[in-house]
This record gives C-alpha cells, sequence and structure tokens, in this order.
C-alpha cells in the first residue's frame, strides 16, 4: 500500500498554547489518521541552534522543509511532523518529528523541555540526540536521564520496584549525532570508532566514593539501563560561516566533502536500521495509531498526570479492537451482498459463500486487533458477523418466498379460473381438479432457483386448496361413497408427505446452521491460535534479544571495570530467562483457547438453542413415526 497522504511540508504536531500547556493539532492529527501504514518514528532532541533540523531535512531527502533558521533565535517550536514514503522500507510510512530547542534562553522554561523530551522518547522508535563538540558531562544532563524522567513516564499504572529496567524494553535506539567535532577519535593514543568514544564517554567511575562521582555516574548509568541500541556518529564543520547562513539553499558541492559522507552515512543507517514503531515489542503502530498516541499522552501532560505506557497501551487496545470489530463486520457484509443473489438454490450455497467471507473477515479482524487478552472483541465480532448473518437468511427466505409465491400465481391462473366458472362441480370434476392441481405442482417443481423456501410455499399453496378439493370430493355424483373415502385417505396420505418432505428440509437447514456455527467457532479459534503462535514467536525473539543485549551491556561494564553495576543486570537477566520459560510452556494457549470456546457459547446463546430446537423435532419426528408403523 502506498504513503496515503502525501505532505508538501511538515506541520506542527505539537504546540505549546497559550495557557503555558503543551496541545496537540487537529491538523496533524488528521494527516495521521489517514496513514494506515506501519510507521519508522524518528525524532531529534538537542540543544537550539544545533543543525537538528538540517538532519530531518536530509532524512527527507531534502534540502529545505523543516525551518533551520540562520539567527541565534530558536525557530522550531514544540513538536513538528513531516510524514514521507519510507526510501528501503517498502509499505512504511517514514515519520520525521523535529523538536523545540532544548535550553531556549528566551523560552527559559525547563520543565517545557522536559515534557518535550519524553514525548520524543515515548513516540519514537529512533531518538537521535544532537549536541556540539564533544559528548560531554554538559549534554549528557541536558538529556534530562536522571530522576526527572523516571518521575515523568511511567511503564505500569501500579508502582513497580523495578520499572527502571523496563525503560529499556520501550524505549527507542539511540543515536547520539556530534556537531562540528574538532578531536581526534583517538583514546589513550589508540584509534577508536565513533560507537568507542561513545562507550568511552559513557564509562562510569568506580568505586563511587563521592557524591561528585554518584552525580557524574547516573546519567551515565541511564543511558546504559535505557537505551539497549546505541550508535554514535560525529560530523566536521559542514562549510565556512557565510555558507552556514544558507545551508538549506547551497548544494552539496559547496560544503566539506568529509560532512556530505558523514550525513549520508548517518542517513543510510537510520534508513537501515530504525525500526517499525511497536507496541510491547509486537504489534506495528500505524499512523493513526500513533496520533491517538500522541493525543492520549499529551491530554495525560495536560492534566497534569504522568504518562503512563501500560494505560496508552489500553485505550489503544479499545480503539484499534473495536475498529477492527466495525471494519471486519463491514467486510462481511459488504462482500456477502456482492458474492450472493438472493435467493440462492440451496442454504449449502449461501453458507459455502458466507463461510469464505467470515474467514477472510476473521484476517482482517487478526491483523488489526491487538491484546484482546479476553477475546472480548473477538466474541463481539462473532455476535456481530452472526446477527448479520441471520438478517441474510431471513432475507435469502423472503426472497424465496415471494419468488416462489409469484410462480404459484403464474402457474394456478387457469385453476383459479375454473374454480370462479365452477368447472370442477360436474361429474368428474374432483379428478379434474386433482390433474390440475398435478399440472401445477409439476410445472412449479420444474421452475429453477426457487430458493430455500420452495418447498413451504407448495405445501401452503396445497394446504390452502385442501377445503376446495374435499367439497369438490363430496359433490362429485360419479364416485361412490366408498371410492370418496378412498379419496379422502389418499388426499390425506400426500399431505402427510408434503409434510414430512418439508420437515425433513426444515431439519436439514437447521442442521447445516448448526454446523455453520461450529464452523464459526473453528475457524474463529484456529485463526486465534495461529495469531498467538505468532506472537508468541516474536515474543520469544523479543526476549532473545533483550537478554543478549542485556548481557553485552554486562560485558562491556565487566571490560570497564564496573563490575558492581554489572552484577545489577544478573537479575534483570534471570528474570527474562523466566519469562522465557513461563511463554515456552506447551500448554501456554490451553486456558486461553479454553475460556474463549466457553465465552463463544454465551455470545452465540442460538448455537445452543438451534441444537436443542433439532434435537426436539428429531425426537418429535422419530416418535410419531413409531406411531404410524
Amino acid at each position: 500500500m502506498a504513503l496515503n497522504v502525501k505532505m508538501g511540508g511538515p506541520v506542527c504536531l505539537i504546540m505549546n498554547s497559550t495557557d503555558g500547556k503543551l496541545e496537540v493539532n487537529s491538523d496533524a492529527l488528521e494527516i495521521l489518521s489517514g496513514i494506515s501504514q506501519p510507521v519508522v518514528v524518528v525524532a531529534v532532541v538537542g540543544l537550539y541552534r544545533t543543525g537538528k533540523s538540517y538532519l530531518m531535512n536530509k532524512l527527507a531527502g531534502v534540502n529545505r522543509g523543516f525551518d533551520l533558521g540562520a539567527t541565534i533565535e530558536a525557530k522550531t517550536k514544540g513538536i513538528w511532523m513531516w510524514c514521507v514514503r519510507h526510501p528501503t522500507k517498502a509499505n512504511c510510512t517514514l515519520v520525521l518529528l523535529d523538536t523545540e530547542g532544548l535550553g531556549d534562553v528566551e523560552k527559559g522554561d525547563k520543565k517545557n523541555d522536559i515534557w518535550i523530551f519524553c514525548l520524543a522518547l515515548l513516540l519514537s522508535s529512533a531518538l537521535v540526540y544532537n549536541s556540539m563538540g564533544t559528548n560531554d558531562q554538559d549534554a549528557l544532563d541536558k538529556l534530562h536521564l536522571s530522576t526527572e524522567l523516571t518521575e515523568k513516564i511511567k511503564i505500569k499504572s501500579k508502582d513497580n520496584d523495578d520499572e527502571e529496567a523496563e525503560f529499556s524494553k520501550h524505549f527507542p535506539i539511540f543515536i547520539w549525532s556530534v556537531r562540528d567535532f574538532t578531536l581526534k577519535l583517538e583514546i589513550n593514543g589508540k584509534l577508536v570508532t565513533e560507537d568507542e568514544y561513545l562507550e568511552n564517554a559513557l564509562k562510569l567511575k568506580e568505586p563511587e566514593k563521592t557524591n561528585k562521582d554518584r552525580q557524574f555516574n547516573l546519567p551515565r548509568k541511564c543511558m546504559h539501563m535505557y537505551f539497549r541500541t546505541r550508535k554514535c556518529f560525529v560530523f566536521d564543520r559542514p562549510a565556512e560561516k557565510d555558507i552556514l547562513q544558507r545551508i538549506d539553499e547551497v548544494p552539496d558541492s559547496e560544503l566539506h566533502t568529509a560532512f556530505v559522507a558523514q550525513v549520508k552515512t548517518f542517513c543510510d543507517f537510520v534508513f537501515e536500521n530504525a525500526p517499525v514503531k511497536e507496541l510491547d515489542g509486537i504489534h506495528q503502530v500505524t499512523g493513526k495509531m500513533l496520533g491517538n498516541m500522541t493525543k492520549t499522552y499529551t491530554e495525560t501532560i495536560r492534566r497534569g498526570d504522568v504518562p503512563c505506557l501500560e494505560n496508552a497501551v489500553l485505550a489503544m487496545c479499545e480503539i484499534e479492537n473495536t475498529a477492527a470489530v466495525q471494519e471486519a463486520s463491514q467486510y462481511y457484509k459488504t462482500n456477502v451482498k456482492t458474492r450472493v443473489e438472493f435467493p440462492t438454490d440451496t442454504m449449502k450455497q449461501f453458507m459455502d459463500v458466507s463461510g469464505e467471507c467470515e474467514k477472510e473477515a476473521i484476517q482482517i479482524f487478526m491483523k488489526r486487533s491487538f491484546k484482546d487478552e479476553e477475546r472480548q472483541f473477538q466474541r463481539k465480532l462473532m455476535g456481530e458477523i452472526y446477527k448479520i448473518k441471520e438478517d441474510f437468511l431471513k432475507q435469502n427466505e423472503t426472497a424465496s418466498i415471494k419468488y416462489c409465491q409469484s410462480l404459484i400465481k403464474k402457474h394456478s391462473v387457469e385453476l383459479e379460473k375454473a374454480l370462479a366458472e365452477g368447472s370442477f362441480s360436474i361429474p368428474g370434476g374432483h379428478q379434474k381438479f386433482k390433474d390440475t392441481m398435478k399440472k401445477i405442482t409439476a410445472s412449479y417443481n420444474e421452475e429453477p432457483k426457487k430458493g430455500v423456501q420452495a418447498e413451504e410455499v407448495l405445501q401452503e399453496f396445497l394446504k390452502s386448496k385442501e377445503s376446495i378439493e374435499n367439497t369438490i370430493l363430496k359433490s362429485d355424483d360419479a364416485l361412490t361413497e366408498k371410492q370418496k373415502e378412498i379419496e379422502e385417505e389418499k388426499a390425506k396420505a400426500e399431505a402427510q408427505e408434503i409434510e414430512r418432505k418439508v420437515s425433513e428440509k426444515r431439519e436439514s437447514q437447521q442442521k447445516q446452521k448448526i454446523d455453520d456455527q461450529i464452523k464459526t467457532v473453528a475457524e474463529n479459534t484456529e485463526q486465534l491460535l495461529e495469531k498467538l503462535k505468532m506472537e508468541r514467536q516474536k515474543h520469544q525473539h523479543e526476549l532473545e534479544r533483550l537478554m543478549f543485549e542485556k548481557r553485552r551491556e554486562q560485558e562491556l561494564l565487566c571490560h570497564q571495570g564496573s563490575y558492581h553495576q554489572a552484577k545489577l543486570y544478573q537479575a534483570q537477566i534471570e528474570d527474562i530467562q523466566k519469562e522465557r520459560r513461563e511463554s515456552n510452556d506447551p500448554e501456554w494457549y490451553t486456558p486461553i483457547i479454553e475460556t474463549f470456546k466457553s465465552a463463544a457459547k454465551v455470545i452465540l446463546p442460538a448455537l445452543i438453542n438451534l441444537g436443542e430446537q433439532y434435537v426436539k423435532e428429531k425426537r418429535k419426528n422419530d416418535q410419531a413415526n413409531k406411531t404410524t408403523d
């Protein structure tokens, strides 16, 4: 699917309102609501006037887009958004978020800085931190990673002693871009990579002897704890001062060659490694979902509350799962209407098409829904489809009745005329009446596409003529009393035979309804199980990756001599191992499936009612047959 929305340039996503609080721009939400693709969200944060917007423009593939500014005034206010086609990931949209520069002296609002940074963290799948010169203590302090952040973001709605360890499961990959870097990439006389330079800058002081040591270590511990994937890029000065002031107007040929190459390497890395935004490491976020997340987080901050990832996910579940039910049920309704012409020859013909549409509708629901742990929304979908199906069955019956009644009327024109003229009130009139009725029945039965009520309509017609036939029989002077008795018994036998066939047809249709509902439960269960298996595999993979990264972090700290800090990771690794074992239990799905099956019976009581009705009618017919015998 192509990008649903084309944007000519950035728009403001989150702004500072007149009351000093953050608010979401409804125009930006409307743009996001039109993006049904998964999104890769790259946000840039950092001090104002450090060239953040330039990097965002390069990721967008343009020189001019986000306002760069050429003076000491900070241009970007709030958070600006630009949605473009992802250059390397098919069927994905790249959402670029350029944030208000931190530390703007004109604004002088540290609290606003922290909230902007928190929103960038919560919304992005890759966070770019832009700093000038070096990644030193001052640059780390301005990241607000210490106690401020843990007070501004919650993972769980309930207090969690080990909440900081949970952050790395939900936080984006971290990319540190160091601008106007003039130092040598060298440590103790040995050349190092940019990543090694970063990790050396994050090296802890061990042991912590003073409060100064603790202040030094705190932001570094947070970097280790919060961001399991870290990357560093250093950039030379782009050009001379006069060119810098119009950098969005000049071609790359007027910039320093090394800088142009460094920007390309940076962009290539982001395109390749910035992941699709996910919830809980499993469910991909679409543009529409990103808009809802933005609204949820921003409104929480406006109320003075702390954004909670768990609550945001629950809110997203309600919105997305409700939409999934609506989309799937509407798909079923529309496609049955398109593929079925009423009346169908048989109920099976309808049920076969209905079953195909229902299977496809369930697939649509499964693709969009997430964290429907109590199967509440899937059960709702089953109920919605059942009601729509029942309505279609009634439409099918009504169409069949109307068509069959028109056929009866067409083929009985001569009969009605003869009755009106008294043509049967003569000796031998009864036989003439019977011949006419047989002719009508034969002509009617030869008609195609009568539908599921063909037998019932014919039976109703024949019953309507029973009293007339009885009158004609009694007045027929050509027959003896004995012959009249014999004819009367024959008429009763024929009527019983027709009743039996109609009853069998009803039983057959009831059984088909029961079988269809059993197939519905089976199809829902099968697709649910397949979805759970896939999610479980992805969760297992995510846990493996998380454990690998925790161990790598542990080994890095040990290599740097931070043995005490490294030991703290062991408990986290053991928790992940325990979670892996629990999710790997071979009977992991049994409670879920059993709960769903029992709930399906509650949401579809008609399944039980149909079964009971079928059994009662079958028993009644069996008893009648025994009496006749």
